[in-house]
């Protein structure tokens, strides 16, 4: 009898555990937490297919991509070809589809958006992810 109350106690245990990870890991997928220290540089507008400026800048020479997009996989593309962002776990901040993959913010600017990234001069759709703050 003790030992049919002890699983059950233990499956109750890891159940509980585990949904508690589940619930965790959803909560993550769409809360983002503020991006620590100076924010990135801007994204550059699309107007009418082309930048809407020409505020390029050039990658330093000690800049390291972000850790966990290095070997991002495969980069999903919009019908027209033209590649989407990759979320992060910033508020604002998207990280480029394109190698060295900047991180960059895009405050003012809509999931869906084609923007420009200011490094490589190449565009990219803003991914329609949902987050809160």
């Amino acid at each position: 009898m003790n030992k049919k109350i002890a699983t059950a106690a233990l499956a109750i245990l890891t159940l509980s555990s585990l949904s508690s990870c589940i619930l965790y890991q959803g909560v993550r997928a769409f809360v983002r937490e503020e991006y620590p220290g100076q924010r990135p540089a801007m994204v550059i507008k699309d107007v009418n297919g082309k930048p809407a400026n020409q505020n390029w800048r050039s990658t330093p020479s000690d800049y390291l991509p972000p850790a966990s997009h290095v070997n991002a996989g495969k980069v999903s593309k919009a019908s027209d070809g033209t590649p989407y962002g990759m979320t992060s776990e910033y508020s604002d901040i998207i990280i480029s589809p394109y190698y060295p993959h900047h991180q960059l913010d895009y405050t003012g600017s809509a999931p869906g958006d084609k923007v420009w990234d200011p490094y490589t001069r190449k565009p990219f759709y803003i991914k329609r992810t949902y987050t809160f703050n």
